[in-house]
């Protein structure tokens, strides 16, 4: 079976027939873009064709590499004609054997594929970053490239001089819009992160008083990508009931930009409010590329799909687990957030692009200040606290939270570094730059440091049966030995061997009072507790199925001992059990 073209038009030659035209029209490679770490037998994944009709005229397309090319071009070109459906694998035919000839003198060329946003390194070891559908900075290619296209969105960036704007809008502006600002910077280069062993480990949590505007600091900063044929309408928006399909999707989607999750709010139901909280922190897992990030397609086969964007909540409240805070980078707004006219999208996103252009001609130096700063963070420097204080305690223990903090710091500083290449900066706006950073940095962690200490005051040290060995070992319930003491004490040592107790009575109200008085513990009714001593076989029963037992009388047989319960101490402690959920939790 031959195919060949005639005039224009491509005809098959089946054995002695006649040949018979299957379309009107010639598809000619020029270009096969192939992805970057492709060898010379893999497919490409865009191809630039030459479209040549039969009547001579041109149309040139740039189509992805499918197995339904023919049926492509045929509704890409209303002129060009398939003359029957059963063609369209011959077509496809006819252009794969064009691939066979990529890279001959004449015949179709071997381009490179950039799937959108990012910095990537071609096969010469050049350096290349890609922002808002260009190559970034002075970088010249010297091989046909194509960037993938974005239908969804575009970048807005219609300002002038935004380097000035941007400085003195930071300096006019509250603290809070800092971290925004740098958080954005950072994400774009999310890839050069990941390349460099220094992940983004988490999302941005804007949260704070009711009213404050969390949702408009959210939207006039990362609101840059603007819904194609609706200006001025936020793209990345998605809604705090969204699926974790749908936040997966939108992550890995959209490389370098933030998206928004608008709204984690307060509910009347408790079971709704949990189910919030548990999306939450699901979004903020996926963030950290740490969730659930695989999507079985079309053909069974499960595909791995990282976090490629940034995450940004706004939320009414905090979620209360360990592992959820250290994802969490806090900006914190407790008054209401007055932000002046020139925090906008077009701002940012014109930010964004002169970002990307110092980036492009200035990675080396971007690079070697990464590593300085992300290798040894200086956080607890800059701030400036006492090297015993709460600050020290959380950070030098919760390593994640410094090292995203350290990563904001180099998106900052290399902020600084473009605004310099740009503009004069004066040492005394510099350094007043540098101070609203660290100040916001010093809100941040002071939300965490608020929020951990919430946090342990509900976080079991141990289970029941532990906290009563420690107790009794501390002398917590001040037990005494003579039953006559009883009456004024909580608890009595009724058995003891060689020094050992094995046997207490302790009063019931002051045991229950103790538990509930621990982290985690506050709610627990009496019957709970007692339930989990019988459970667990440490405590004697008494005849009437009471939980509590008589002692007996004291010696003058005038007075009866108060009911006590009655605990072996030896399986009391063969059931102890102490957590780490602190720490476990931490690195979940």
């Amino acid at each position: 079976m031959e195919i060949y073209n005639i005039a224009y038009n491509l005809y098959v030659q089946d054995g002695e027939h006649e040949p018979k035209q299957m379309t009107n029209f010639t598809p000619v490679i020029e270009t096969a873009y192939y992805p970057l770490e492709s060898s010379q037998d893999d497919i490409p994944a865009y191809l630039g064709i030459q479209l040549i009709l039969e009547d001579g005229s041109v149309r040139s397309l740039t189509l992805p590499m499918t197995s339904n090319l023919a049926r492509t071009i045929v509704a890409e070109e209303p002129r060009a004609v398939l003359l029957k459906t059963g063609y369209a694998p011959l077509v496809q035919k006819y252009i794969v054997d064009q691939l066979s000839k990529t890279g001959r003198s004449g015949e179709c060329q071997r381009g490179v594929y950039l799937p959108g946003n990012g910095t990537y390194r071609l096969a010469d070891g050049q350096h290349v970053t890609v922002w808002n559908g260009r190559v970034a900075g002075s970088t010249k290619l010297e091989v046909p490239y194509m960037i993938k296209p974005t239908n969804t969105y575009r970048i807005t960036n219609s300002i002038d001089r935004p380097v000035p704007t941007l400085v003195r809008t930071l300096l006019e502006n509250d603290a809070a819009l800092v971290l925004p600002v740098a958080y954005a910077l950072l994400v774009s280069r999310r890839d050069v992160l990941t390349a460099e062993q220094h992940p983004l480990q988490g999302g941005l949590y804007i949260t704070g008083v009711q009213s404050s505007g969390k949702t408009t600091l959210a939207r006039r900063v990362f609101g840059y990508t603007e819904r194609i044929g609706i200006p001025g309408k936020a793209a990345l928006v998605l809604e705090a009931v969204s699926t974790e399909a749908s936040v997966r999707d939108t992550l890995s989607e959209n490389p370098g930009c933030v998206v928004i999750i608008d709204d984690l709010a307060h509910s009347s139901s408790r079971t709704i409010e949990a189910h919030r909280k548990k999306l939450g922190g699901a979004m903020l897992r996926l963030a950290a590329n740490e969730g659930d990030s695989t999507k079985k397609g079309k053909t069974g086969k499960t595909d791995h799909r990282d976090c490629t964007s940034g995450i940004a909540l706004t939320a009414e409240f905090v979620l209360d687990g360990v592992s959820e805070l250290t994802r969490s980078i806090f900006v914190y707004l407790e008054k209401k957030l007055n932000l002046t006219e020139d925090v906008r999208p077009a701002l940012i996103g014109a930010i964004l692009e002169d970002f990307a252009d110092w980036f492009a001609d200035n990675y080396e130096h971007a690079i070697e200040l990464l590593h300085k700063i992300a290798d040894s963070p200086d956080i607890l420097k800059n701030l400036g606290v006492d090297g015993a204080d709460e600050f020290t305690e959380l950070l030098t223990r919760e390593r994640r939270i410094q090292d995203n903090l350290a990563l904001l710091q180099w998106a900052f500083v290399c902020m600084v570094e473009m605004i310099k290449s740009t503009v004069k900066l004066s040492p005394h706006r510099e350094q007043a730059l540098y101070e609203k950073f660290w100040m916001a940095v010093h809100l941040s962690v002071s939300k965490q440091v608020d929020e951990f200490a919430k946090i342990r005051t509900h976080l079991k040290k141990g289970n029941i049966a532990h906290l009563l060995c420690e107790a009794i070992d501390c002398d917590e319930f001040q037990l005494c030995r003579k039953k006559s003491k009883l009456f004024k004490r909580n608890g009595i040592v009724w058995k003891e061997k060689n020094g050992v107790i094995k046997q207490v009575g302790i009063k019931q109200t002051a045991l229950v009072q103790f538990i509930r008085n621990q982290n985690g513990y506050q709610n627990y009714s009496s019957r709970k507790i007692t339930d989990y001593l019988k459970d667990i076989g440490c405590l004697t029963i008494n005849e009437d199925k009471s939980n509590t037992v008589h002692l007996g009388k004291i010696k003058d047989g005038k007075r009866s001992l108060p009911r006590v319960l009655l605990i072996d101490v030896e399986t009391l402690r063969d059931n102890a059990e102490k957590y780490d959920l602190f720490e476990q939790q931490a690195h979940e």
